[in-house]
């Protein structure tokens, strides 16, 4: 459903005066949708109060309000007074109703009675069906494997004060002894939950780190995970199945980066770790022989996300200043194929479709989604850019449906956009956490939308199969 295309007109046409309280103005409304048309009465306090709940949602993206007078306790309010503030929050409507992202919000909905009057509009919105919490700190990265019921999470600190008391205390001086016993105080965890027979996670085990955990990778094949980290370092875990996930059978810290580790990847059948950073350099690493075979500075600019093909043999790199970056690793000799200019700044999220031969990407700053053409397998010559949508919105994550051919994307706000791929148009927009959303993960087969968030939780939702009733299409 795209409310973009429905033909609507909204207008605060007149006011009169409240027979319960002839002090107060209500101000007639008109609207229309498609072949709808109704009329409703609000007060300025209501205005108001609408306003208020779309800021939680919204905030910087709201038009002015008209301001209230205070002179009335005075004097009556005259003729031209009240017509002035009419265009005012006429004005205002017009607006809200013209931004896609807000007119598709249950506070506007319920405002102007959408659903009640537009059953062409009735969204079936989303159902929280689960809620992880007890995290020891925000989380930033998590993993969760339905087939093996193991869910691994990474969060970290996010407070600069705790983090820099944090350093300070974790810092050895140097009349200190290496005798292991100084003062440890942890700013980043890796956690391990597993599923029960009642189906619910418990958390079987935690470690942690002196420096702040930032993402984490884990294959299921070889039940190797990966943890990044803001020093630079990987950690290298090794949690077997035959130990029921219970604890780590091999653990080793590799210093890999000079800086934040931000992408991370495991190749199970050759044992190598690939890894980008904010140091701009893109390396990769024999698990085994503990050696490099490749390490290059690709860029000017910090690296910001990773992503490999295992049956194309390649590997895609995005940067701070919006390149993607594409390789031939096939080989033990890693060859730059190609690379694209996005001219979106702050690329993050990579998102590679390979049976659509498809690559996906927000930019942090405006949450602009960038589609490209990969090329079919084995003839990956070229990255050529096919389209975008703008969320209008600073986004961090995002996540793809190849079966609802639908986009979800979480903001810096808490909020959760639900996008149609071939339209480009916005379909729903939901409060999903109460600060930034830090990542995302979509299990098509459940129709599970998971998110995660700096409040200390991961939430799970069940989609709707259909977002409108198929008997009001």
């Amino acid at each position: 459903m795209q409310l973009v295309s429905v033909r609507k007109q909204v207008s605060v046409f007149s006011y009169k005066p409240d027979f319960t309280d002839k002090s107060k103005i209500m101000y007639n409304i008109s609207i229309t949708f498609e072949n709808q048309s109704w009329i409703i009465t609000k007060r300025y306090s209501e205005f108001d109060d609408l306003q208020k709940q779309l800021k939680v949602c919204f905030k910087n993206q709201l038009p002015e309000l008209p301001k209230k007078t205070y002179t009335s306790f005075l004097f009556s309010k005259t003729h031209d007074d009240i017509e002035q503030r009419r265009v005012g929050l006429d004005k205002f409507l017009k607006l809200l109703t013209s931004k896609q992202e807000i007119l598709s919000s249950n506070q506007l909905k319920e405002f102007l009675q959408l659903e009640e009057h537009a059953k062409i509009l009735v969204v079936n919105q989303p159902q929280i069906v689960h809620e992880f919490c007890g995290f020891l700190h925000g989380v930033r990265d998590f993993n969760l494997c339905i087939g093996q019921g193991i869910l691994f999470v990474v969060n970290s600190d996010y407070s600069i004060f705790n983090r820099l008391d944090a350093y300070l205390t974790n810092m050895k001086g140097p009349w200190e002894k290496e005798d292991g016993q100084q003062a440890v105080m942890p700013v980043g965890c890796i956690e391990c939950w597993i599923q029960q027979q009642d189906g619910l996670y418990t958390r079987q085990w935690a470690k942690m780190y002196n420096s702040q955990a930032i993402c984490c990778f884990w294959d299921p094949s070889s039940f190797v995970l990966l943890v990044g980290l803001d020093s630079g370092s990987i950690n290298y875990l090794e949690v077997p199945y035959s130990q029921g996930f219970k604890k780590c059978e091999t653990d080793a810290e590799i210093q890999q980066h000079s800086s934040k580790v931000t992408g991370l990847y495991y190749d199970n059948e050759r044992c190598l770790i690939h890894s980008v950073s904010k140091d701009k350099r893109y390396k990769i690493r024999n698990a085994v022989k503990s050696i490099l075979i490749y390490d290059n500075e690709i860029s000017p600019y910090e690296l910001t996300d990773l992503v490999v093909s295992k049956s194309r043999r390649k590997s895609f790199i995005s940067d701070k200043n919006g390149f993607i970056y594409m390789f031939d690793v096939s080989e033990d000799k890693v060859v730059q194929l190609n690379f694209i200019n996005t001219n979106i700044r702050l690329l993050r999220c990579l998102k590679l479709d390979s049976s659509q031969n498809l690559l996906m990407a927000i930019g942090q700053e405006t949450g602009e989604i960038v589609m490209v053409d990969i090329g079919t397998i084995k003839s990956e010559k070229q990255l050529r850019w096919i389209g975008q949508i703008n969320t209008k919105v600073k986004g961090y994550k995002f996540c793809w449906s190849q079966k609802r051919k639908e986009l979800f994307v979480g903001t810096s706000d808490g909020t959760v956009q639900f996008w149609d791929y071939d339209t480009k148009q916005l379909i729903f927009v939901m409060k999903a956490h109460d600060s930034e959303i830090t990542q995302m993960q979509w299990i098509e087969e459940d129709q599970h939308l998971l998110t995660s968030s700096r409040d200390k939780e991961i939430k799970t939702w069940l989609l709707p199969l259909h977002w409108r009733n198929q008997q009001v299409k």
